[in-house]
């Protein structure tokens, strides 16, 4: 796959740039292990965007200005975390997840961005800098990935090692280039009455997302596989080399066929016939992105060797055929499962329409990873 060709050569070079460990151990335990009835031995490591971290626009709204991470221990890396029976048999969660955040600035713009070969790179964690905290703490300019490897390096010198690694990340990349092009067509509308893109505003706009895609999915699923290179790969870095469990969470598509046959529901989206995508083409778009990303994490032998890496080893979950079946059951499933058709507010805030899960969404999202496939956390 084009996406993933060139690994071999930046990657090569990762020996030079390690940077240093900081063991900051009494800032990362302080807190968990005062409540511990068990001794902890060993811990699950929680890496993602706002789905990891619990997120929706209700959530945020009703906690206004507080926003206490407590009241987002409900994301789908807690369900499968408490899900299992290693909770009970001493391991802890450590859930890095932050809202908004793209594989960019997973990645960030430090020293691990330049050691995978990133030229610019993006700031990490734009929610951390809002002044919004975080479940686990770990600085301001530091990213995710840098945070993840330290916390991994932590916990093994501690005889706490991670066995468990859950990561979803790549829907705030797709959200950012539709917004472009809704940016974009909007600008083109206003200043000549069409697009170069053709057809109506809302033609244009998934005429743009279409034209984009395939480097949008190609950027993706490199970066992916580099923040999976870096974990597997983390003595390069001053951490360890991560073999354990890692469990990537495919995505679902939120902008599918939210209405079904309700009226109310197809004006609100503004739709003229029922059973209509939200964004036309957006369930065949999400399968693409979900068979490439299988692909590149799941790949071993020759496949995983034309496509320029290592065998990843990574249990990928599909998402996308439960949340989108593309049957009777899909707007069943958004309605109850996303907060798309939440038109109620908190603190006088809009709490949607909003893509993110609702508090059973979430539980499923745990339970596929944990029933369907990768089984519990270890």
């Amino acid at each position: 796959m084009q996406a993933t060709n060139g690994f071999a050569v930046p990657f090569r070079r990762l020996g030079g740039c390690v940077f240093a460990l900081a063991l900051v151990i009494s800032a990362l335990f302080a807190s968990g292990a005062s409540a511990a009835k068990i001794p902890v031995t060993h811990s699950d490591v929680a890496l993602g965007d706002s789905l990891a971290f619990g997120y929706s626009q209700q959530l945020f709204n009703e906690n206004v200005p507080g926003e206490n991470p407590a009241a987002f221990e409900h994301g789908y890396a807690n369900y499968y975390f408490n899900g299992s029976k290693q909770k009970a048999a001493g391991s802890q969660l450590i859930n890095l997840g932050c809202p908004g955040e793209t594989t960019d600035s997973m990645i960030g713009n430090g020293a691990i961005a330049v050691a995978l070969g990133e030229t610019e790179g993006e700031s990490p964690c734009g929610y951390h800098k809002l002044g919004l905290p975080l479940h686990h703490e770990y600085g301001g300019e530091k990213s995710q990935l840098e945070a993840a490897l330290e916390v991994l390096g932590v916990n093994a010198a501690l005889g706490k090692p991670a066995t468990t690694v859950t990561l979803n990340i790549g829907a705030n990349d797709e959200l950012h280039a539709i917004a472009k092009c809704e940016a974009e067509v909007k600008a083109e509308f206003e200043a000549e009455g069409k697009s170069k893109y053709g057809g109506s505003p809302e033609e244009a706009v998934k005429h743009c997302i279409e034209s984009h895609a395939t480097a949008l999915f190609e950027h993706i699923i490199h970066n992916i596989a580099r923040i999976v290179f870096a974990l597997r790969h983390g003595e390069l870095f001053g951490s360890v080399n991560y073999t354990g469990k890692i469990v990537f969470m495919g995505a679902y598509d939120p902008y599918g066929n939210v209405c079904g046959e309700e009226p109310a529901c197809l004006a609100a989206f503004k739709l003229s016939k029922p059973n209509a995508e939200v964004l036309t083409g957006s369930r065949t778009l999400a399968s693409i992105l979900d068979f490439n990303e299988k692909k590149t994490l799941t790949d071993e032998g020759e496949e995983a060797l034309k496509e320029g890496h290592e065998p990843f080893k990574v249990c990928f979950t599909e998402i996308l055929p439960v949340f989108n079946p593309g049957n009777a059951k899909e707007p069943l499933r958004l309605k109850a499962w996303t907060n798309m058709t939440n038109f109620t507010e908190s603190n006088g805030k809009a709490n949607g329409p909003d893509i993110h899960a609702t508090p059973t969404g979430y539980h499923v999202l745990g339970a596929v990873q944990a029933i369907k496939q990768c089984g519990p956390a270890e």
